[in-house]
Formats: structure tokens, sequence, C-alpha cells
């Protein structure tokens, strides 16, 4: 089990073969209720492609009574801020108004639910960090 007071965890997500999105989410272990903080950038990822090409928000994610909620909060809010490698940061008016804010709750929804570090906390589980280990931020690993 992960023991520090927020604990970060680095992640990947290919779409069509290809690097799509990245993220860190941040648990807040001692929090009353589970809540995480995603800093997530949307965009492409593979070898040859700049910062400008991609945009990144972040999101406050919690279990609640009616299940998993997100909110989009200020990127100045996440712990990542300034971001460079995640290309533009998205305010929550720009990120509803951007047209691929579809695409970033659909990220943001798949590691939620395939992320397994992520959903057994939100569960008010046990953190399940098997198969991880701590990497520096903006490696490329699919782990923390």
């Amino acid at each position: 089990m992960l023991s520090n007071r927020k604990e970060p965890c680095l992640g990947f997500i290919s779409k069509d073969g290809d690097a799509h999105a990245t993220y860190y989410a941040l648990l807040n272990l001692e929090e009353k209720c589970p809540r995480v903080g995603l800093t997530l950038s949307v965009g492409p990822w593979w070898e040859d492609t700049e910062p400008p090409q991609r945009v990144w928000l972040h999101v406050n994610v919690c279990s609640g009574e009616r299940g998993i909620e997100m909110g989009i909060r200020d990127p100045k809010e996440s712990n990542f801020y300034p971001w460079e490698k995640g290309g533009t940061p998205l305010s929550r008016e720009e990120a509803l108004a951007s047209s691929v804010i579809e695409e970033i709750w659909s990220v943001a929804d798949f590691i939620v639910g395939a992320d397994v570090a992520v959903s057994s906390y939100l569960s008010g589980k046990a953190v399940d960090a098997e198969g991880r280990e701590r990497r520096n931020s903006d490696q490329s690993s699919h782990s923390c």
C-alpha cells in the first residue's frame, strides 16, 4: 500500500497504437473522502511532436454518494504547474468551450476505470500499487 500523504502516479494512454495522453494522478491519502488531483494532457505524445499540439487541464476527481464526480479546476492548482511538456493549459471555461472536451472526458473516465491505483483508492479500498514503482516525471512509463 502507498503510504505518503499524497502519492503521484504517472500514466500514459495510447489510442489506435499511438501515444495519445499522459497524466499525473495525485492520490490525497489522508483526506476523509477519496479525492484525486488529475492533471491530464491530451494530444500527440509520440516522437517528433511538440507541446503546442497538446492541451492539458487539472481535474478534481471525487468519490461521492452519487458515484464518481469530476470538476475542472484552475491549472495553477495542479501540483505540476507549469507543465510545459503537457501543452497549453486550459481553464475551466476554455476546456468546456474546446473542441476536444469530449475526448478529455473520455480519457478521464478511462483513467478512473483502468488505473488500478486510482480505481482502488476511489472505491475506498486500500490503494492497489502492485506492479507500480516510483518514477521521475515525464519519463516513458505506464506506472508511477
